[in-house]
């Protein structure tokens, strides 16, 4: 069998009834993938931005049920969780080597950190309504 190559910006994937299921572009030489659930809506992105740096992003179907993506960036490594409405969860590893999650409150104030920095030392802050550390 002879091998095609077929060179295009976007190609649109369709389901058996005529419907976009999933778009792989390379639109602004920014390779992205799509996948749209039954309603058109995005529900999962792959892409890289200018620098080369990835990203998944997931969006719930339920529109006030979490989503969450995983991310590079010249910074680190970080998976975010985020409620439409308020209320998100942020693990993260920067390059430096210090590792963290941070918790926020559903009305967008950060009540938690847990730290762990590059020399191994731990650290537990807690926020209070105010946005002041609590002892």
């Amino acid at each position: 069998m002879k091998e095609q190559t077929l060179i295009a910006q976007e190609i649109r994937l369709v389901d058996e009834k005529g419907q976009v299921r999933l778009v792989l572009s390379a639109i602004g030489g920014l390779p992205t993938i799509n996948m749209l659930g039954k309603d058109g809506a995005i529900r999962l992105t792959a892409s890289l931005d200018g620098t080369g740096y990835g990203s998944i992003k997931i969006a719930n179907p339920i529109a006030t049920a979490p989503g969450a993506a995983l991310e590079l960036d010249d910074k680190g490594a970080h998976v975010k969780f985020d409620r439409p409405g308020g209320g998100s969860a942020y693990l993260f590893l920067n390059n430096a080597g210090e590792s963290g999650v941070v918790l926020v409150d559903t009305n967008d104030k950060r009540r938690l950190n847990l730290l762990v920095k590059q020399n191994g030392q731990a650290e537990i802050q807690r926020f209070n309504e105010e946005q002041l550390p609590v002892p």
